[in-house]
């Protein structure tokens, strides 16, 4: 069930961004932001009102609640990436950087989860999931930009763990809302720094305003399934569904097959299940092993 959800979340993040996007070129970066928020707090409200689940903030450490503003980081890290390389590029790269502390933060048990070492008998599936990582670059044009989208993928995982912790302390409910609005905040402070520009005619199709409503809902899911399974596999299943969506995006919208970004998905998928039936067969090893020794 947890592999599913992932998978249901890498979906709903190729369609946000649809969305997003689409809201974006309407009324421009910092309204936008401010647009996405408000449609995820009154998204994540809704739920909980029809729940009677209150907010309960609780009195943790102030870095606990910081998740949405790492989640503005992330939008600004990939703005500055886009248009200075390809999309494609820093779609991998963030992969990368994502995937990399993953493995980190499995192998040290960060942030309170369940320490998972990376063994050497991995290896195999790791290359292979390399290999289509390296397949869907395509330039290293901006050294900058080329590190920001690393970043990015680092920021993501950051903000889903920081997000997770608190959610075991006060529910994922309160933690979505408390994620989006730490976000609006930031969303804020964008747009004070930006510059405020008078709000443009708002119009179009309703979708144009649901991505904060996806991202709530992406958020939640996050916060059931991290600790569940490895953040490593989490990471990847996600971008498998965010692949599968993207290619049928656009041929949708766009009448096009990005050939690179199918061969490079179907590479981390290959290497994904690779690793997994590693992790089955060990797993079976050592409950063999444990029911032999009570055995004798």
């Amino acid at each position: 069930m947890y592999y599913a959800l992932s998978l249901l979340a890498g979906t709903l993040i190729s369609v946000m961004v649809v969305f997003n996007g689409h809201l974006n070129d309407m009324a421009g970066m910092g309204w936008s932001l401010i647009i996405i928020h408000v449609s995820g707090i009154l998204a994540i409200g809704l739920a909980m009102l029809f729940r009677k689940d209150r907010p309960r903030p609780g009195g943790r450490p102030p870095w606990w609640y910081t998740g949405g503003l790492i989640g503005i980081l992330t939008t600004l890290f990939n703005l500055y990436a886009f248009g200075r390389i390809s999309v494609s590029a820093m779609l991998a790269l963030a992969l990368l950087g994502e995937s990399l502390a993953s493995l980190a933060a499995d192998h040290v048990g960060f942030m309170g989860l369940p320490r998972r070492p990376m063994r050497a008998e991995k290896l195999l599936g790791g290359l292979i999931i390399l290999a289509g990582i390296l397949i869907m670059l395509t330039d290293f044009a901006e050294l900058l930009a080329v590190i920001l989208s690393l970043l990015a993928g680092v920021s993501v995982l950051w903000s889903r763990l920081v997000n997770a912790r608190l959610a075991r302390s006060v529910g994922i409910y309160s933690t979505t809302l408390i994620n989006y609005l730490a976000g609006l905040l930031g969303a804020l402070l964008v747009l004070v720094i930006s510059g405020v520009q008078p709000l443009p005619a708002l119009g179009g199709p309703l979708t144009n305003y649901l991505g904060g409503a996806l991202g709530a809902l992406i958020v939640l899911i996050s916060n059931y399934v991290v600790g569940k399974i490895a953040s490593f596999y989490m990471t990847l299943i996600m971008f498998v569904g965010q692949v599968a969506a993207s290619l049928l995006l656009d041929m949708m919208l766009m009448d096009e097959f990005p050939v690179r970004i199918a061969l490079g998905g179907l590479l981390v998928l290959a290497g994904l299940t690779l690793s997994l039936l590693q992790d089955r067969a060990r797993a079976r090893r050592e409950a063999a092993g444990l029911n032999g020794g009570k055995a004798s």
